[in-house]
Formats: structure tokens, C-alpha cells, sequence
């Protein structure tokens, strides 16, 4: 009798425990077209206006893509894996620039504590340079990038960023481009998808994976 009170019990504990993050991959093919995907949030940096994010075909591959080309310089997009909690991670998205004027950008967000404060990486087809940021109170900050980068509009290239602790790693296409310090944000917190003004741009394959 005693040890089944006790399992009753650890299953009881069990059940009160927060569930811990199950999905780490989004693919995007059993979205509906047309609309935005599920289980995403979308929000502004400095509550900036605009960002449209939804479920287009890309060759019979149904990818996400921020649509909203409004020249905005300093807007800044996201969508957010709502109720995603990382810290040291690793983080990939293949992506790809169309289309911008003022930008073409594939970034990546996490340890999001909200819209106007977050760590960002991101590429940019028309400066052709790497960039990481922190964004502090709406203020984006870079502390490290790499310049003359082979990127190229309207191709597929897999971004990705590693961070241990305090040590960010910053990749394009398997290939390390730099590495960097930062203590801004230490906790853990969201991850998600970012673009800058005018760009268009389609993401593929988000996955993320928690480093021990």
C-alpha cells in the first residue's frame, strides 16, 4: 500500500510539473497557405508599423515569408515560437532574401524577452555582410560581423547561431564565420525569425536544439 501511495504521489507531482518544450522543428507543409502558422506570435520593435507573415508556395514547398514591403527603415519584424524557452542553444533556418530596396535580410532571434529585447543575427544580401546585435530597450547595438560574404538574392543559404553561456558562434551554410562575447542576456527565453524595412524573405526548416 505504501508504494503505491508513493507512485500516486510522483505521478501527481508529475502532473503539475510545466511541460517542457516539445517541438523543435517547424517545416511549415501543414500550414494552412495563406495564413500565418501556427504556434508564432509576430510583433515590432518599438511597435513599429507593419510585418506580414504568412504561409506562401515556393516551388511546391510551402515556406514562411514576411510579405510586408513597406519601406520602413526602422522596422523591425519578428516571429516568435510562442512559449519557447531556450538559453544556450543551437538555432538554424534556411532563408531566403527576394526581394528589398532597403534591406534583404535573413535574421534569427532568441533569448527574446520581448519585442524590444533580444539578441539578433542576421545576413544581409545587399550590404553582403554577417551581423550580430544586441537589442537593448528598442536600441540594436552590433558587437561583431564579418563583411564581403557570398550572399546571393533569391538563393537558399542555412543561417545559424551556437551560444554557450556567453560565447556566440555564427554560421552560414555549415561554415563558422566569427565568434563573439556577450553577458547581455543571460536568462533563457524565445526564439524566432526577424527581417528589417522592406525586406521579403522566405524561411524553411527552423529547428532549434538545447545545448547541454
Amino acid at each position: 500500500m505504501r508504494t503505491i501511495r508513493i507512485l500516486v504521489l510522483a505521478l501527481f507531482v508529475l502532473a503539475l510539473a510545466p511541460a517542457a518544450f516539445a517541438q523543435s522543428s517547424w517545416d511549415f507543409e501543414s500550414d494552412v497557405e495563406g495564413q500565418p502558422p501556427a504556434g508564432f506570435e509576430f510583433s515590432t520593435t518599438l511597435a513599429a508599423s507593419g510585418g506580414e507573415w504568412k504561409i506562401v508556395d515556393d516551388g511546391g514547398n510551402k515556406v514562411l515569408a514576411q510579405t510586408d514591403t513597406s519601406p520602413t527603415e526602422r522596422r523591425f519584424a519578428m516571429a516568435v515560437v510562442k512559449d519557447s524557452v531556450f538559453r544556450d542553444l543551437k538555432l538554424s533556418v534556411r532563408g531566403k532574401a527576394v526581394s528589398g530596396d532597403e534591406d534583404r535580410a535573413v535574421g534569427l532571434v532568441w533569448r527574446w524577452r520581448d519585442p524590444d529585447n533580444y539578441y539578433v543575427a542576421r545576413t544581409n544580401v545587399l550590404e553582403r555582410n554577417v551581423r550580430l546585435y544586441r537589442v537593448v530597450n528598442g536600441n540594436r547595438i552590433k558587437f561583431a560581423g564579418v563583411e564581403d560574404q557570398a550572399l546571393a538574392p533569391g538563393t537558399w543559404q542555412t543561417f545559424a547561431v551556437e551560444h554557450r553561456g556567453s560565447g556566440i558562434k555564427v554560421f552560414l551554410d555549415g561554415r563558422l564565420l566569427f565568434e563573439a562575447e556577450d553577458e547581455t542576456f543571460s536568462e533563457s527565453g524565445k526564439v524566432g525569425l526577424w527581417v528589417k524595412a522592406d525586406s521579403k524573405t522566405y524561411f524553411d526548416d527552423l529547428t532549434v536544439e538545447e545545448l547541454k
